[in-house]
């Protein structure tokens, strides 16, 4: 289709400009004579609101109106305006977008091009302290909702020309700009072109939510996340020295990387800011995370099948039941009761937070146990399992292990640790035939992979692990 352009007559301009605004308030046309001896119409446009009025004041109204001559748009760029992000534009789709994203824009009369220069004043927060992976040693800053400040940060912190930027805009009716972030020596050359591929295929009104893209890059519906996320600027930098590649949103106080592997969730800064930790704390991550998966599906099984098991006082102390409930709804409601006391915290005012915290705690740890309608192992039982969730609840695991947790407590219930067993089993079968973005999702495991386990149970040495380069390896598509 042919792109509508800009006419000479600065009045017909000014009509199709305000139509494709509908008459909105907010659009600031503020008319005027330009030049010094020869005086022609002009207009500066502008949203009000998003843009500096007193840089257009200093660096556009001023210059034009003490030029002496003008010769073309292009003259009047080099030879009189201060201001460094400007164009000469025509296309009115152009011109409407750069309006939309804080600029202002000059025409002239008799040209049929104007000027269209960033003048953008958005509002921001300060940096804060990210509120996931947060760490005791190390930096103390995260990203926040601005495009510009977030690459501000990495660019700091990556000073090499080697760090490639690539833009996007997203979205037909709203666009949104999104960026490409990745080291041109290190970058794993198959993701990045998928991911490219994949950011061209998105096809959607708006983008407001990162989770869309997510959607493109996971392909398929997963019950684990394989794009991973994060608000600090360090885990980023680390991740593109990786060979990985990065996205980032306008908008969003976070970035997305891929690939994203399973035992990305269970690497945390501390390790990398400390000698403690070292060797150790992925291991009990990986066993929370088992814990929290399993825990109370093996209570379940064994209260059911295999009381036999333990000493007679053990099993009528703790394996009988005397409470008003069979075992298997005391877990079922104290997982329930567990999980509205969480998502209470997060949705409610702070101000509320405790007084929920002090009347969740007294209704489940005094009256349901006193009024014996909650045994006390079961209360123990689900309390390790909530604070073992807990353990690997920021890193993105938290949805796929509420479904799975209850999946397995059904499975406990009806075929006992034998089917447990079976069912963890076909568990890591299934994220065995994951992949994101071409790579497998438990590597460096399946397949293994003995140069990458210098950075996967345990951290490696920081010289080793900085100076080499990782790799990646690729599942290829089936094709039909």
């Amino acid at each position: 289709m042919a792109k509508v352009t800009l006419s000479k007559s600065l009045h017909n301009n000014l009509k199709e400009l305000s139509e494709q605004f509908n008459g909105s308030s907010n659009l600031k046309i503020r008319n005027l004579n330009v030049g010094d001896t020869i005086k022609r119409e002009a207009a500066i446009i502008y949203m009000d609101g998003i843009t500096n009025t007193q840089n257009i004041q200093d660096n556009i109204l001023a210059p034009l109106l003490k030029m002496s001559r003008m010769d073309s748009i292009e003259s009047v760029i080099k030879d009189h305006l201060s201001i460094m992000d400007v164009k000469a534009e025509a296309l009115i789709d152009e011109i409407v977008l750069g309006l939309t994203k804080g600029k202002c824009f000059v025409i002239i009369d008799g040209y049929n091009q104007g000027i269209l220069a960033d003048a953008a004043n958005w509002q921001k927060r300060s940096l804060s302290e990210p509120d996931t992976q947060r760490t005791i040693k190390g930096r103390m800053i995260g990203f926040n909702e601005q495009l510009k400040v977030n690459l501000n940060l990495l660019q700091n912190m990556i000073q090499t020309q080697k760090l490639k930027i690539e833009s996007y805009q997203i979205g037909n009716e709203a666009k949104t700009d999104v960026a490409l972030l990745f080291i041109d020596e290190y970058v794993d050359k198959k993701v990045l072109e998928e991911v490219k591929k994949k950011l061209q295929e998105v096809d959607i009104k708006y983008l407001l939510e990162a989770r869309v893209i997510e959607d493109a890059l996971e392909e398929k519906k997963t019950l684990f996340p394989l794009v991973f996320t994060s608000e600090r600027p360090d885990v980023t930098v680390s991740a593109l020295f990786e060979g990985r590649v990065v996205i980032i949103v306008n908008g969003l106080p976070f970035v997305l990387i891929v690939p994203c592997l399973f035992i990305h969730y269970f690497q945390q800064p501390d390790e990398y800011n400390s000698k403690a930790g070292r060797f150790g704390s992925r291991i009990f991550r990986l066993f929370s995370w088992l814990l929290a998966l399993l825990l109370p599906a093996i209570y379940i099984a064994i209260t059911r099948f295999h009381t036999g098991w333990f000493p007679s006082p053990f099993d009528k102390k703790l394996l009988t039941s005397e409470t008003l409930l069979p075992f298997i709804w005391e877990v079922l409601i104290l997982l329930f009761i567990f999980h509205s006391l969480l998502e209470a915290t997060i949705r409610i005012p702070k101000n509320t937070t405790l007084l929920i915290t002090l009347i969740g705690t007294t209704v489940i740890g005094e009256t349901a146990v006193y009024a014996k309608i909650i045994h006390p192992l079961s209360l123990i039982i689900v309390g390790i399992n909530f604070l073992t969730s807990i353990h690997i609840a920021s890193g993105g695991l938290w949805g796929s292990l509420v479904l799975l947790r209850l999946v397995f407590v059904m499975i406990g219930y009806f075929f006992g640790l034998t089917g447990i067993l079976i069912g963890l089993l076909l568990l890591i079968l299934y994220m065995a035939s994951l992949k994101s973005i071409g790579v497998p999702y438990l590597s460096p495991f399946i397949p293994f992979n003995a140069r990458e386990m210098k950075d996967a149970i345990y951290r490696g040495d920081l010289r080793r692990l900085i100076n080499s380069k990782h790799t990646y390896p690729h599942k290829e598509n089936n094709k039909k």
